[in-house]
């Protein structure tokens, strides 16, 4: 029987019966001594040799793998990104993969750079002259190779898998939008300056023709200095595509052909993986994030664990909002995707007793679902309230806060203004109001964590609304384990 704590993102932990057979034929990656990629400084970063049966000849293969790799579970399968000019490209990769990864923004992946043998051959597709070159090149045969030899071997010796991403300059380049025109294999690609109008705009009519009939949407990025699209080419690109296909062209003025390689490898992987950065999830409520990573899986074709940051975060929050399931879903997706983090026991002491716990009568989630009073409800309170918030008796009383509520479109809005001595105005627009039988409580989403609602619960007495707030939906008490609060008095300015 399939056990019930089986984590929302089991599905990355697995290799479907096709990979493994892949993987079986596919010749090894063999460790090669001797050959280090120059400049290279990630510790990580190994040289190996496969003997290809599709080219005829032997390939170097750089492998730099995930900071998380040694530490997650055996069954872990990470997404790859394949880069040409492997031994120019690589690093520039890695440098603006590990930023990225370690600020949330990308998923962490292996990066698999391939060198050269010949160039012109292999990064141009049949079709296509470039510099001179027949239009019977070998791109295809060396796009075979990637996909029937050189991933299969990644997948199978270092838990490889999808969904995967595709990087090229110039050259490199043509041969990404090549990726990106004719190969389902690839969810992502980012194509560096590359000569899109060779050959009468062939590259952009086969990526054109593709955007227009696919069933399997694509992430495409391109970025600019010399070379690239012209706007024409684009514009058809563009109203071409069908909804789930995402596509970005970006010109990059102040770089030139040769120094665009790190700007654009560090742009490029953030747009095509924009919706799985930590910044574009759901900030509250916590039990939200998962299921966001989940859609981000789905649109990707396979699933991505969410960033170690957020993910720790998520878990916390989740334990503060009383979610036991919930959480134990976070605890398994962070020691099996990400190794155990410090303090263990402790923490899944926590999890394990927020699991016997009944579920809470007050969720961040419940608040923020609470419909606000109706014009007639809130008619005592509409207009505005002039006072202070104050966190102790020494903090001096300005008089520069207003409460706002006014009726817009037929519905109460209510707002927080704090005047500013340089003139400007801060806003707080309402989360949350109520009427209750002693006065009003408002409320809004905490803007840091914890995440929880700052509910400010006011008793009416004649003109003034007074009262203190606390924290909604959470159990959270300061370092000397008493609730922080903040205390208010709002005097009836206007109706």
């Amino acid at each position: 029987m399939r056990n019930p704590r089986t984590v929302l993102f089991a599905i990355a932990f697995t290799a479907s019966t096709a990979q493994l057979c892949r993987a079986q034929a596919a010749p090894a990656l063999v460790a090669e001594a001797g050959h280090p990629l120059p400049n290279a400084s990630a510790r990580d970063l190994q040289t190996f040799q496969i003997a290809s049966a599709v080219l005829h000849e032997t390939r170097r293969i750089y492998v730099s793998l995930p900071g998380s790799f040694a530490k997650s579970a055996a069954t872990r399968r990470y997404p790859v990104t394949v880069v040409v000019d492997g031994e120019e490209l690589t690093q520039p990769v890695i440098a603006a993969s590990e930023h990225l990864i370690r600020m949330g923004q990308i998923p962490e992946a292996i990066i698999v750079g391939v060198e050269n043998t010949a160039r012109l051959r292999d990064l141009t597709p049949p079709g296509l002259s470039v510099s001179g070159s027949s239009l019977h090149e070998g791109g295809d045969l060396f796009l075979d190779f990637i996909e029937k030899e050189l991933l299969p071997a990644v997948d199978r010796q270092f838990r490889g898998g999808p969904p995967r991403a595709f990087v090229g300059h110039s050259s490199g380049g043509i041969l990404a939008t090549y990726v990106a025109a004719t190969r389902s294999t690839f969810r992502a690609v980012v194509a560096i300056d590359t000569p899109v109008s060779l050959g009468d705009d062939w590259l952009a009519k086969q990526l054109t023709a593709r955007v227009a009939t696919a069933a399997e949407p694509l992430r495409y990025a391109s970025y600019e200095a010399r070379f690239g699209w012209s706007d024409d080419a684009w514009k058809k690109l563009v109203a071409a595509a069908r909804a789930p296909w995402m596509l970005h062209r970006e010109k990059l003025p102040r770089e030139s052909h040769e120094s665009m390689a790190m700007i654009s490898a560090y742009l490029g992987l953030r747009e095509v993986f924009s919706d799985y950065s930590m910044l574009a999830a759901p900030v509250a409520p916590a039990a939200s994030i998962l299921p966001h990573y989940a859609k981000v899986s789905a649109d990707l074709g396979a699933t991505v664990l969410p960033p170690r940051k957020l993910l720790v975060q998520v878990l916390d929050d989740l334990l503060a909002e009383g979610h036991g399931a919930e959480a134990r879903r976070a605890y398994d997706t962070l020691v099996q995707g990400y190794g155990a983090p410090p303090g263990d026991r402790a923490l899944e002491a926590r999890v394990a007793g927020m699991e016997h716990r009944p579920p809470p009568k007050e969720t961040v989630e419940s608040l923020l679902a609470t419909p606000f009073p109706t014009p007639e409800e809130a008619r005592a309170f509409i207009g505005d309230w002039v006072g202070d918030l104050w966190m102790g008796p020494e903090q001096p009383r300005t008089g520069r806060q207003v409460l706002r509520i006014r009726v817009v479109d037929g519905r109460v809005v209510g707002e927080t203004i704090n005047h500013l001595p340089s003139g400007e105005d801060l806003v707080h627009r309402w989360d949350y109001m109520r009427i209750t039988p002693a006065g009003m409580t408002f409320g809004v989403m905490n803007g840091m964590r914890p995440r929880g609602v700052v509910l400010f619960e006011g008793t009416l007495t004649g003109d003034t609304l007074a009262g203190a707030s606390r924290f909604g939906g959470i159990e959270f008490t300061s370092a000397d384990g008493t609730p922080p609060a903040l205390h208010f008095s709002f005097k009836r300015a206007s109706k």
